[in-house]
């Protein structure tokens, strides 16, 4: 059952004995977790820079409790008592049925896609069996046509490839391509033929000029030129006033990435994360992010390579590392970032996330705030969004270190607890969380990926299967990976229109047209094998039964084994 009450309404918690209050020291964290997975240094009496030991990932955590006061909640707050729920209820809905031997670490979600031409998913992600103190390497595992995972590649270069981001295309050639994290650089390997997992190293792009750390790497194309563009960011190390947020995009004339924007936010430049999407509708994409102390930035794409601040926020609540962009889940027209992180409610610690929404162009209010008490609160948690109960909608899917938790909105105007699971195992600690439609079924499956000091292998993701009743396609956050749809030119237009796309791998695919009100028009690419590279198609204003359609609004949406994105076009006679 879920409990939710607003601020005229005095809330006290009671928790069983395996919570503790939470208060700002580091006593807080449980000791031999922390020991065992992290390197723990403090910068200032309230700042602690946790060190993730299998892969040098950091984050910087702020343990002042500023945000405690009931005083600073100042927008309406849904509180969810996740730890009065009755978890039995949700059994049956995701079904354990495999262990995997790779990971996605905090902040990486696995890279899943068919990397190798041969019709067969396959799976990359951080690769480490025993507890050594040496690095992670990466691997890929390969579903089996008897639904078993075979380890096919491991990337032995353990000083090299560390962490897979994405799989791309970036030089458009056909040949698939994985990017590796390691260090202040990132690698691109390629396949050296259409058959073969990407094995050649082909360039690499260093993301800081000193030895540092860096991190929230995010591929996509913001500026909507083609070329692919790679957000991240700068960490530690470094003197005031040193930027911190990265722009880079793919230079096909020296075949690498060049550095097109960069900028040190302030007051605080402690960021980590980003929600990308075009946030107000206007055209051009934006990109937010959040800082140690509460400090919300958004960033817009101006032109070709160009990117400016616009918008700044504070949010009661620290550690605002957790942040992901939503498809207007409460069909209002508009669509959502969220962001949150560390907070307080009468000295019970747990997590905040506000919900933010354009209100003008380049503006954006908070809309509503929701607390989750007795959520690790200096634990490395991560936030997505999934649209895993396929109804056309994006849920709110958290990853704490203790357990798992799906938020699906109701239409009644608050979030409801679609999933939770508290992790039983205390040797193991969720990095993150993954979802992909692995058997084509229409539904997304799950991945969580945990770090494990008692059984080898150290890292280790668990294939949960779907059983959830759904209805709409799905969607999946992780889409810029795998192609990007372009605004058709022109728009508006008559009498025909071009549908551009971008695939980064090897994909099935259907393309079709909707009318407004969600009736299909027509379909013109359905279930056909794409190579990588960019595609277009024209549509001539005709439907199904070659009549030509009415003057309005049409929907195109590109879809794809659990993937699809959806966008808008006027045709005007």
């Amino acid at each position: 059952m879920i409990r939710f009450y607003y601020l005229s309404v005095i809330v006290l918690f009671f928790y069983s004995q395996i919570l503790y209050t939470q208060t700002a020291t580091v006593a807080e964290i449980n000791e031999l977790r922390l020991r065992e997975f992290y390197d723990t240094e403090y910068i200032t009496s309230t700042l602690v820079k946790l060190t993730d030991k299998d892969n040098g990932l950091c984050r910087y955590f702020d343990i002042s409790a500023k945000h405690s006061r009931v005083s600073d909640f100042s927008t309406d707050v849904q509180i969810i008592d996740l730890w009065s729920i009755d978890t039995t209820q949700f059994t049956s809905k995701f079904i354990r049925q495999a262990t995997i031997p790779v990971g996605g670490p905090v902040g990486y979600p696995l890279v899943i896609g068919e990397l190798n031409n041969n019709g067969r998913l396959d799976i990359a992600g951080e690769y480490k069996l025993t507890n050594s103190p040496q690095l992670a390497t990466s691997a890929i595992v390969e579903l089996q046509a008897d639904s078993a995972f075979v380890l096919q590649k491991i990337y032995a270069d353990t000083d090299s490839v560390i962490v897979p981001l994405a799989a791309s295309d970036v030089d458009m050639d056909s040949l698939i391509e994985l990017n590796f994290r390691y260090g202040q650089f990132f690698r691109n390997y390629e396949s050296s033929h259409p058959d073969s997992f990407p094995n050649v190293f082909n360039f690499k792009h260093r993301m800081w000029e000193i030895s540092s750390v860096v991190g929230s790497e995010t591929f996509t194309d913001l500026d909507n030129d083609e070329f692919t563009d790679v957000l991240y960011l700068g960490d530690d190390s470094l003197p005031p006033g040193s930027r911190k947020v990265y722009v880079a995009e793919y230079n096909p004339s020296i075949n690498k990435f060049e550095k097109r924007f960069s900028h040190h936010p302030t007051p605080t430049w402690r960021v980590s994360g980003f929600s990308v999407g075009d946030f107000d509708d206007d055209g051009y994409k934006e990109f937010a992010t959040a800082s140690a102390f509460g400090d919300v930035y958004v960033f817009e794409n101006a032109g070709n390579d160009t990117y400016v601040q616009v918008f700044q926020d504070t949010i009661t609540a620290s550690n605002a590392y957790l942040t992901t962009e939503t498809n207007d889940i409460d069909s209002n027209g508009k669509k959502e970032f969220f962001v949150g992180g560390s907070s307080y409610l009468n000295g019970y610690g747990g997590n905040r996330f506000y919900w933010f929404e354009a209100d003008a162009n380049d503006h954006y209010q908070k809309v509503r705030s929701i607390f989750l008490p007795g959520t690790n609160i200096l634990g490395v948690s991560e936030l997505y969004n999934y649209d895993v109960n396929n109804d056309g909608k994006d849920e709110l899917v958290f990853s704490f270190e203790i357990g798992l938790v799906i938020l699906a909105w109701n239409p009644g105007g608050y979030f409801e607890v679609l999933y939770l699971d508290w992790w039983e195992n205390l040797n193991q600690k969720i990095d993150s969380i993954t979802a992909y439609d692995l058997f084509n079924t229409g539904k997304l499956d799950i991945f969580i990926s945990v770090l494990d000091i008692g059984n080898q292998p150290r890292i280790k993701s668990f294939y949960y299967r779907n059983n959830l009743i759904s209805g709409l396609e799905s969607k999946n956050n992780r889409q810029a990976v795998h192609f990007t749809l372009y605004q058709n030119y022109p728009n508006p237009f008559n009498p025909s229109t071009t549908l551009a796309f971008q695939l980064f791998i090897t994909q099935v695919i259907t393309l079709s047209i909707y009318d407004i009100n969600g009736k299909e028009v027509m379909r013109l690419i359905e279930n056909q094998r794409f190579a990588p590279g960019l595609h277009q198609v024209v549509w001539n204003g005709l439907n199904h039964n070659g009549k030509e359609v009415s003057s309005g609004i049409y929907l195109y949406e590109l879809k794809t084994r659990g993937f699809r994105q959806v966008k808008k076009m006027l045709y005007a006679k």
